[in-house]
């Protein structure tokens, strides 16, 4: 079968033979994934439309055309016109993501008690504090995770969570209001 024109090891394609569609598959596959890589400078995506080229060639199989017994150029006509509407499509995503609008930011976590039916003392109290130091007050205080496991959600060592916590329950009980959320958070 090497020795076999293509249009002969087509016509074995034409019939079933694997061995035959291997052997065209061999006598062809780095040519075209050459080609590919030329057209599109992405190995991955290369291969992929090489593939695709050798998949359209078994699906047209008896459609194909030959130029001087050789497949190859309908394979490379074929493997150009897979990467043009593969560029195509990439085109109109990146043109339909444009058009998706962003997705809200990330809200801070003094906007939750804005919100919140909260006392307006403890209110004032929580928005003077910084995101890191609100964030960890949440977990700890309300709810109710171990202050080794909420300093590295809020990425501080447990050692400076503490004295942060500390610092916090210093602060804030000045106003007796505030008195009950900090309470949950001693360590």
């Amino acid at each position: 079968m090497k020795d076999d024109t293509d249009e002969q090891v087509w016509r074995a394609v034409q019939r079933g033979d694997d061995d035959a569609f291997a052997c065209v598959w061999d006598r062809h596959y780095a040519r075209v994934l050459r080609h590919l890589r030329r057209l599109s400078r992405d190995a991955p995506d290369a291969e992929d439309l090489a593939a695709m080229t050798f998949l359209e060639a078994w699906r047209k199989r008896h459609k194909v055309r030959f130029v001087d017994a050789s497949l190859l150029p309908w394979l490379l006509v074929t493997a150009t016109n897979l990467h043009r509407n593969a560029a195509r499509a990439r085109a109109r995503y990146a043109k339909v993501l444009a058009r998706v609008p962003p997705p809200p930011s990330p809200r801070e976590p003094t906007e939750h008690f804005e919100r919140a039916q909260l006392d307006p003392g403890l209110r004032h109290a929580l928005s003077t504090l910084t995101a890191q130091d609100v964030t960890l007050l949440l977990l700890v205080a309300l709810e109710g995770l171990p202050v080794n496991e909420a300093a590295s959600v809020v990425g501080l060592r447990e050692s400076a969570a503490r004295k942060r916590l500390s610092r916090l329950r210093a602060r804030m009980q000045a106003d007796g209001d505030v008195r009950n959320i900090v309470e949950g958070a001693r360590s």
